[in-house]
């Protein structure tokens, strides 16, 4: 019992830990407070055209990136599949890599010619 005394205690020794909380406002959320905005809303809420119209972009983007994603691997399925109709199977890769060329081995020069048959 004093053991489990002796470890809980420097815990509730502790003193809990505080998070502030930041208010954004003014119309570029420049002005901080650990209040609330004197008008009720910060400047956080999507109020500004410029920034919906900016997420509805992005949006748009990433929904064509992910039909673009879609539309690749579709076509590289129909490409396998293609392949396997006409025959023409995939070899392993260890197979399928080329030997990789060797220079040739360079000539040792020939012995000089003995004069003794002049």
């Amino acid at each position: 019992m004093i053991l489990a005394l002796a470890i809980a205690l420097p815990a509730l020794a502790q003193p809990p830990v505080r998070r502030a909380q930041v208010y954004r406002c003014g119309p570029d959320g420049r002005d901080l407070r650990d209040s609330p905005c004197p008008s009720g809303a910060a400047s956080g809420a999507s109020a500004d055209p410029a920034d919906a119209a900016g997420r509805a972009a992005a949006d748009s983007r990433m929904a064509e990136a992910k039909q673009a994603a879609v539309r690749r691997a579709r076509e590289a399925e129909a490409r396998r599949q293609h392949s396997q109709d006409y025959g023409l199977q995939a070899l392993p890769a260890a197979a399928s890599a080329p030997e990789p060329m060797r220079a040739p081995m360079p000539r040792k020069p020939a012995p000089p010619a003995s004069g003794a048959g002049r």
